[in-house]
């Protein structure tokens, strides 16, 4: 390009939507302050030889840059070539780094359009059901709890919430709902079809010991109605029937690890 009144124009073209080619570009130009005519057209989802052939024709009719993010090694191996037969400024972002890393790290690349869009979308999900897990965390909303791809009850110090944020960080909607006889739960949880539910359960005397821990813990006195052996005895019992009636599945997460009880629920959960 000779001069700034020239328009300077770049080819972005991919078997994907091309974002890994244009922020390059972006970031290239931003090294170019002065370059105020940039004309840049996105040609994304290319999976036939002849229409990048098309792309390739016409960007040197138009004396344009071209940047490739193209897996195939075919469509590689014509666009090097059809380049370099036509002198056509061109930039393969994809092919030479993979192969490099390939030499060096002795692994077989997927060779798979499209893997880092898979990428963020398996990030955002995580991101999202993070974002439910904590707002659904200890009984705190009710009103979108059939959208949990689990729901969690137990009463206090069974491991809940762990759990749950635990299985959000895999990319699980979780709820959980403490139980407390005096505390209902509202209707529309029992309402709930094809609600997968977990029950968690340890014996009288193991809760106890946790409970009077935490309270040492947050230098509360130790002896107290929340660690009281028959209260927790009176707890377990109507976190049976809540059991029942929600057709829990339960666990017993007495000596268990998080990683243990999520591994037995992640099970059940990839069988939808």
């Amino acid at each position: 390009m000779k001069g700034n009144n020239q328009v300077l124009k770049l080819f972005i073209v991919s078997d994907s939507i091309g974002e890994t080619a244009q922020r390059m570009i972006h970031a290239t130009l931003t090294q170019f302050p002065n370059l105020t005519q940039v004309e840049i057209k996105k040609f994304p989802y290319i999976k036939d030889e002849q229409e990048f052939l098309n792309i390739l024709q016409l960007s040197e009719e138009q004396h344009a840059i071209v940047a490739t993010t193209l897996v195939s090694e075919s469509f590689n191996a014509l666009g090097h070539l059809f380049a370099k037969e036509h002198n056509i400024p061109y930039v393969d972002y994809m092919s030479e780094l993979i192969s490099i890393i390939e030499q060096h790290a002795h692994e077989t690349p997927l060779m798979e359009s499209g893997a880092l869009r898979k990428l963020n979308d398996e990030y955002f999900k995580r991101i999202e059901a993070i974002e439910y897990s904590v707002k659904y965390d200890d009984g705190k909303h009710f009103t979108d709890i059939g959208e949990a791809d689990a729901l969690i009850v137990g009463v206090s110090r069974t491991s809940k919430t762990p759990l749950s944020m635990y299985l959000a960080n895999k990319g699980y909607k979780i709820a959980n709902i403490p139980l407390v006889p005096e505390v209902a739960i509202p209707d529309n949880v029992f309402q709930q079809k094809g609600l997968k539910v977990f029950g968690l359960t340890a014996s009288p005397k193991y809760i106890a010991n946790i409970r009077r821990n935490r309270a040492e813990t947050l230098g509360l006195y130790p002896e107290s109605t929340y660690n009281n052996l028959e209260r927790i005895k009176n707890e377990l019992s109507y976190a049976e029937e809540i059991f029942k009636k929600l057709n829990a599945t339960v666990i017993n997460t007495e000596y268990k690890s998080i990683e243990e009880s999520a591994f037995y629920i992640e099970k059940f959960l990839m069988q939808r």
